[in-house]
């Protein structure tokens, strides 16, 4: 299996900045592929070019490369836009769409029953929209598009409560500007289903609130996944099947999410985080560190001096800041957990790791908040919430490489990036 030519393949865009699809398709195919990124001015040159083998299209090029291609496949033509071009043996250019098939493989990897019910879209009269519409129509189901004006908008999505899937096909959510959401799913008690296209965080806003009620829910890396799968399908033939795909997903997610240590003061974040840098190789944040240079001054001092509410509020916005990006390894303060709002921006896009190290081995210098309310009594507020925040618990070993080692034995399987 693998690339036959030495032509490349690639995704073809305008401005393409981080990409997860050049590891999905060396994981999927072990194919070159690579980025290709033209101004309008030149989309007909390089369609005509002879310098790739085959190519994903991206916005904003989707319905100007459909108008290029010289046949199309019949999803595309009902879709009326190309995502996937591939070279004919005559030489012609086939345009295909395989969006729908990856948004299908998500919808029925939430292994429910839904044909004859009805579904919401946000975001549903766009491009992404459209096609998803389009697979829900098709499994029977009645999509609805929900937007900021027409007849079916966010203020009367009470009108449609009797939906049983919600599917966010906005990009509102998606990195940066994360956990955000388009509305809230409070007018739609009947949901059995939720469905989030935004791969990025891996927990978008809508996600998370879905998960709090007990609702299914799937994120898009999975589409993003299937997608290139049938692509793969149409360039060399090879046929992907849905047990690699999920496996594919499910490794590239915890690849990309960070690593969260929280825990007791003094249990050896800091230093595990460390030992964790040099086993990854990734970027290491420690939030009290990151805050002493941004306050001028050591954490300790500033609570003494401006005292724990204020300091909680800066740790918060430095939380908000750092957790929602990738690939980190983030050791917080041993009171992250004290704030509520900071478990949503640490849970969108990480593994959270509890070290728990018994109480006699804490060490307590200079930690204003142990020195005043005593260990045992800190313990007993803080340990429940850091046990319902953790994904993963690691019992303190006897030395911060080997606890650091046996935190990486815990995660999930990765990618080699």
């Amino acid at each position: 299996m693998g690339d036959t030519t030495a032509r490349p393949y690639g995704v073809l865009g305008r401005v393409l900045g981080h990409s997860y699809t050049p590891v999905i398709y060396r994981e999927l195919a072990g194919i070159d592929y690579r980025k290709f990124e033209v101004e309008p001015e030149h989309l007909l040159e390089f369609m005509r070019s002879d310098v790739w083998e085959g190519v994903n299209v991206t916005i904003p090029y989707k319905k100007d490369v459909y108008e290029i291609v010289d046949d199309v496949s019949p999803i595309a033509q009902r879709l009326g836009n190309v995502n996937t071009v591939t070279r004919l043996v005559d030489g012609r250019l086939r345009g295909d769409n395989t969006d729908y098939f990856g948004f299908k493989v998500l919808l029925e990897s939430l292994g429910l029953s839904l044909a004859g019910k009805k579904a919401v879209v946000f975001g549903g009269d766009g491009g992404a929209g459209t096609t998803v519409r389009t697979v829900l129509a098709d499994m029977g189901m009645d999509p609805v598009s929900i937007g900021r004006e027409g007849a079916d908008t966010y203020e009367k999505l009470d009108l449609h409560a009797d939906a049983a899937l919600a599917v966010n096909c906005t990009p509102v959510g998606m990195y940066p500007n994360c956990p955000a959401a388009p509305c809230t799913l409070d007018a739609l008690p009947n949901l059995e289903g939720f469905i989030d296209i935004v791969y990025n965080p891996a927990c978008t806003g809508l996600m998370m609130e879905a998960e709090k009620r007990g609702i299914p829910c799937a994120g898009g890396l999975l589409m993003l996944v299937a997608q290139a799968a049938q692509a793969v399908e149409r360039y060399t033939g090879d046929i992907i099947s849905v047990d690699r795909m999920l496996d594919v997903t499910k490794r590239l997610s915890a690849t990309e999410q960070n690593i969260v240590l929280i825990g007791m003061p003094g249990c050896g974040k800091t230093r595990v985080g460390e030992q964790l840098e040099k086993l990854l190789g990734r970027e290491r944040i420690d939030i009290d560190q990151a805050l002493a240079e941004r306050l001028g001054m050591s954490c300790a001092d500033f609570i003494e001096q401006q005292g724990e509410v204020a300091f909680r509020e800066q740790e918060a916005a430095m939380v908000a800041e750092v957790a929602k990006q990738s690939r980190l390894i983030i050791s917080c303060g041993g009171g992250v957990v004290t704030r509520p709002e900071n478990y949503p921006l640490l849970h969108q896009n990480s593994l959270i790791v509890m070290l728990n190290r018994p109480l006699e081995e804490l060490s307590k210098k200079g930690r204003p908040i142990t020195a005043r309310d005593g260990i045992e009594a800190l313990a007993e507020r803080r340990m429940p919430l850091y046990r319902s925040w953790a994904d993963i618990v690691i019992d303190s070993l006897n030395c911060a490489a080997n606890t650091a080692q046996a935190v990486c034995d815990a995660l999930p399987p990765m990618l080699e990036m």
